[in-house]
């Protein structure tokens, strides 16, 4: 069992081009952060994040901060 407390990994594994896993527990670390297990290996989700830090989920993600940055 794998988890994540990325929130961003943790939906981008819910997608499609993720592999569709769905989270299996969330135990709640604290409001708004929490561990999301999913019923993947550790090799398997270091697979899966080398094709995350590379989708349009991450760029997206990017550019997100980076515009929000111009506002202040």
């Amino acid at each position: 069992m794998y988890f994540t407390v990325n929130y961003l990994f943790a939906t981008y594994l819910q997608t499609r081009e993720g592999g569709a896993h769905k989270v299996q527990k969330v135990e709640k670390l604290r409001p708004g952060k929490a561990k999301f297990f999913f019923a993947i290996t550790p090799d398997e989700a270091e697979e899966i994040q080398l094709r995350f830090h590379k989708s349009p989920a991450a760029e997206f993600e990017a550019l997100r901060k980076a515009t929000i940055d111009l506002a202040y």
